[in-house]
């Protein structure tokens, strides 16, 4: 079903390509050039590894915008495939891990999306998640002496550590597990005197699989730790912004991160999709977690979960709601944040579903078909919407991808190979034309003219365009990028040539002597 699934979606081509993909994409053709990045361009704190996969994609089935959704389709059914496995291990159920798997392979919008469009190794976060569990739910009841699995544990870790920090969404649950069992043990743990050796090769396994994290920051003044520890978002944006008040943070948590999670919403509108029938969903689930956290047995009188297992999923769920309330992650609710609780969210569901006892036997499938139906009318809505399935979080600021070729082909046929525009278009058009055009990231995006250097993610495409002698200036999608523009030529009395390309503004031939960054931003 996940793979029929995703191939319905791929052939709607709904889901739109932008710079923060095109830059993922333009990291696995350097990789192949024999370039070596450890982190994402100017974000050290995502890790690399994505790239690499691409990367490997590029070079099995050739360098496009098909091969990226072919590598994250590959890697999205891993997620269905250790979620369902997951859900087995924590419960022994057929009918909790079929319900996992199902919420999983009929996912709800914001997971569709981040398992199709990359963003940087969102769908290598949640396999390595989904092991996690199921390794450390094994060595802790039954397993403890399975040396491998102990290393595994660590190794995993350690290389989603260096992915993305939102591993700890999954590792700080099992940890906690693991450090109760070793306080106390499960009859299959080793002796006192050995007890500790699994956690010691736990922990080698993680400084391994973590090593080029360590190594970089070792060489880099520790600069992956900016991204967690500046205020706001100076670590990623170069806007220092202070601290989100609390209240907002529970409100991002509540109206708009978790309805997401469900389906209730999609990631780029506060909109919600069809209330009534989402109200529906949301009560099933809070029904789920409320039994969950009661212990409401299953129909044949046995717990849902296994030991300890119900305390893990429980842990996942109010652990990373912590997280988000303490962290930097807190700043961002529109959805990708909280992919770690689709594993959870379908074993709750399913241990709610096998409550229901023979009386009611026709209640759980009524139940499940509700929640997937919502879940396929959502991706259905989605795909027809004006600008589909989009990462672009601010539809205003999103550019279709209708007219890329149209611009990549009036830009070449006139010369014009370097320039000077914003994130938004900078790097998609550089991965597009194979990087025949290198623009700079100098423009702003947003309304409000605000600009950060750190939108500058690679610079050689700077380099390119301080060189061109006859740059060009692209705007798109925002009037206010557009009037500034404008007005800061006819306050230099410069003339230039002017071309519209749907949403593309193209100014050349700017002259007596075309300006070049920085440029005079309002403050």
């Amino acid at each position: 079903m996940a793979l029929i699934g995703r191939i319905l979606l791929l052939a709607t081509d709904s889901v739109s390509f932008h710079s923060d993909e095109a830059v993922v994409a333009l990291m696995a053709r350097h990789i192949l050039q024999g370039e070596r990045p450890v982190f994402f361009y100017g974000q050290a704190y995502m890790g690399s590894l994505d790239a690499w996969l691409v990367a490997i994609g590029f070079r099995l089935l050739g360098e496009g915008v098909g091969t990226i959704r072919v590598v994250q389709s590959v890697l999205y059914l891993f997620v269905v495939a250790t979620g369902f496995a997951a859900a087995w291990v924590l419960s022994g159920r057929r009918l909790v891990a079929l319900t996992t798997g199902l919420t999983l392979a009929v996912p709800p919008v914001v997971v569709a999306l981040y398992t199709t469009a990359t963003l940087g190794g969102y769908n290598e976060t949640l396999v390595f998640g989904n092991v996690l569990v199921i390794l450390g739910y094994q060595v802790t009841h039954g397993a403890a002496r399975s040396w491998w699995r102990w290393l595994a544990l660590g190794v995993i870790a350690g290389l989603g550590w260096w992915t993305n920090g939102l591993i700890i969404a999954f590792a700080v649950p099992v940890g906690l597990l693991v450090l109760y069992r070793l306080w106390k043990p499960h009859p299959s743990f080793p002796a006192p005197r050995t007890r500790w050796a699994g956690p010691l090769l736990a922990l080698a396994g993680f400084l391994a699989g973590s090593a080029p994290w360590w190594v970089y920051n070792f060489e880099h003044d520790f600069a992956a730790l900016a991204f967690y520890f500046t205020s706001g978002e100076s670590a990623v944006t170069g806007n220092d912004k202070p601290s989100l008040p609390f209240p907002e943070r529970v409100f991002g948590l509540f109206v708009l991160g978790l309805p997401a999670m469900v389906g209730l919403r999609f990631p780029w509108s506060p909109a919600y999709v069809l209330p009534p029938v989402g109200a529906a969903v949301i009560v099933i689930y809070s029904f789920a977690l409320v039994r969950l956290a009661r212990n409401r047995p299953a129909a044949n009188g046995c717990p849902a979960l296994r030991p300890d297992a119900r305390w893990l999923v429980l842990g996942m769920i109010g652990l990373f709601a912590l997280i988000f309330l303490i962290s930097k992650f807190g700043f961002d609710p529109t959805g990708r944040y909280f992919l770690p609780l689709a594993l959870p969210f379908g074993v709750t569901l399913g241990a709610l579903l096998v409550t229901f006892g023979p009386s009611r036997r026709h209640l759980p499938t009524a139940v499940l078909a509700l929640v997937l139906a919502y879940h396929v009318l959502g991706q259905v809505m989605a795909a027809g919407a004006e600008y589909g399935l989009t990462t672009q979080l601010n539809v205003q600021l999103a550019i279709p991808n209708h007219y890329d070729d149209d611009l990549i082909a009036f830009l070449e046929a006139n010369d014009l190979r370097a320039g000077y525009t914003s994130y938004w278009i900078a790097f998609r058009l550089a991965f597009l034309s194979e990087e025949r055009l290198q623009y700079s990231s100098s423009f702003p995006y947003k309304p409000t003219l605000d600009y950060t250097p750190a939108d500058e993610r690679y610079p050689p495409y700077r380099a390119a365009a301080d060189r061109a002698e006859n740059p060009a200036y692209i705007t798109a999608s925002v009037p206010e990028v557009k009037d500034w523009l404008e007005t800061f030529f006819a306050e230099r009395d410069l003339a230039y040539d002017f071309t519209q390309l749907g949403p593309y503004s193209i100014y050349y031939n700017v002259r007596p002597s075309p300006p070049r960054p920085p440029f005079p931003f309002p403050k």
